[in-house]
């Protein structure tokens, strides 16, 4: 971007401020978590899960040989974990984003089948991993509302950082952080194609982030099929061709397509389904676990009564801090109603896209996608959990920082999408203390309130 006059060069110093201050604090905030609060959701598992591979790498692991385990002391970044005799682990996810951690040497495997880990190293490896994907979201964020305010800018940049689970996800070991870069690669890529720069850069990102992405987890997975179902068939109608697969870009990046077919082929040959489940790998222990409930314990549940719990689950994950039920971080950080305000650009960009569908101008590349992908594996997973619930008595499942990454689309999208209107005195002073309000109601909701909360001290 040319900026040659001097309010131009002004302009992009505040910008700049704006994102800087923004990627600060977010930094600040994640070093907090990671060694002051600790706990977030299965790090447990996942470090049981790099344990293994490190023991013994593989791509596709045994995963019913893997066991869970525990933490018999913990100091000074680090901590011994014991094997549990009799457990399998119940993480059945890919293994790329374990092995990548096996390159950073934060497992000393001892002689009795414990292990030694630099957990205080492997949560460092993981905030760098969500860092780069929010300076990548930033300078998307800076290129494609060069238009706007430098308010709408920080409108952006804050409905990233201050969503309260995406921090504190990042803070700890977790496979969501590998999904959150991914999705910000292929999000970039769609972008892109969006511009009609349907190069082999373009290719590369979308081709990539989708690997990356799918290697994490197989929501993510889930999510980028959709998206990329719905390119194709949006360019299918639009062009009313192939052109959009039918290129030397497109073949070039194909292996990562493949790969990840070829992997879920052999997973499912092997057991029975696209993702190991602690149900096929261990019955026996499966029945002793949370995740099952005996038939005499279980509670009668109508599936209206599991929707609203689910959408209260959802709601909840994504407006405020989960991890254990109990702990300190999930107390303190439960927002409760107010907690809708993280919703906004989520509705802003579901509004968006139906306006496109109803609408006969021409729609963008990547509204429609990233909301038909969202509500698509909202879907699946809701009829899942009702499935499992059924048959298991377990009515958990309803994990909203599966979704997570999406609040980078979301964001761009409500940003873009907000209206030129500040054409007076009054209104733009008026839109810009509204904007600002959002801002700071985003943060009294997000970290802020968690350091007065717990008083700055280790939980």
């Amino acid at each position: 971007m040319t900026l040659p006059n001097t309010e131009s060069r002004k302009t992009r110093r505040i910008l700049l401020w704006i994102y800087g201050a923004a990627f600060v604090y977010f930094v600040l905030k994640l070093l907090y978590y990671a060694f002051f609060i600790g706990g977030t959701p299965d790090e447990g598992s996942h470090i049981g899960y790099l344990i293994e591979l490190t023991k013994a790498p593989a791509l596709i692991p045994d995963f019913a040989s893997m066991p869970m385990y525990r933490t018999a002391e913990q100091a000074g970044g680090q901590a011994l974990f014991i094997p549990v005799a009799g457990s399998v682990n119940y993480l059945g996810h890919p293994s790329p984003y374990y092995l990548f951690l096996t390159l950073f040497d934060a497992v000393t495997l001892q002689a009795d089948g414990s292990a030694l880990v630099l957990v205080a190293r492997l949560r460092a490896v993981n905030i760098l991993l969500v860092s780069a994907g929010v300076i990548l979201a930033f300078r998307l964020g800076y290129r494609r509302l060069r238009e706007k305010s430098p308010v709408v800018h920080a409108l952006f940049a804050l409905a990233v950082v201050t969503l309260p689970e995406l921090g504190y996800v990042a803070s700890g070991v977790s496979n969501d952080n590998l999904a959150f870069l991914a999705l910000v690669l292929f999000f970039t890529g769609l972008i892109r194609y969006d511009e009609d720069r349907t190069d082999l850069k373009t290719y590369l990102l979308i081709g990539i982030g989708f690997l990356l992405g799918c290697f994490s987890k197989l929501t993510m997975a889930m999510i980028l099929i959709v998206m990329l179902v719905t390119v194709l068939g949006m360019g299918v109608i639009r062009n009313r061709n192939l052109k959009l697969i039918a290129n030397r870009h497109f073949l070039i990046t194909l292996p990562c397509y493949l790969l990840f077919l070829a992997y879920e082929i052999v997973i499912y040959r092997r057991y029975g389904g696209f993702q190991p489940t602690i149900q096929a790998l261990a019955p026996d222990f499966y029945r002793t676990t949370v995740f099952y409930v005996a038939p005499e314990n279980r509670v009668p549940m109508s599936f209206f009564s599991y929707l609203v719990r689910f959408a209260g689950g959802i709601g909840h994950g994504w407006s405020s801090v989960y991890s254990d039920p109990d702990s300190a971080v999930t107390n303190a950080m439960h927002n409760g109603v107010a907690g809708i305000i993280y919703w906004i650009p989520v509705a802003g960009a579901a509004v968006a896209a139906f306006l496109q569908l109803i609408r006969k101008q021409k729609a963008d590349r990547y509204t429609i996608p990233v909301i038909l992908a969202f509500l698509g594996t909202l879907a699946y997973h809701l009829y899942s959990g009702w499935s499992g619930f059924l048959k298991s008595g377990y009515p958990g499942g309803a994990q909203a920082r599966y979704y997570l990454p999406l609040i980078v689309p979301f964001a761009l999208v409500f940003c873009e999408r907000i209206p030129p209107l500040f054409r007076t005195k009054k209104a733009k002073t008026a839109g810009t203390v509204l904007a600002i309000l959002l801002v700071i109601l985003w943060l009294a909701g997000d970290a802020p309130r968690m350091l007065v909360t717990l008083g700055f001290s280790p939980v």
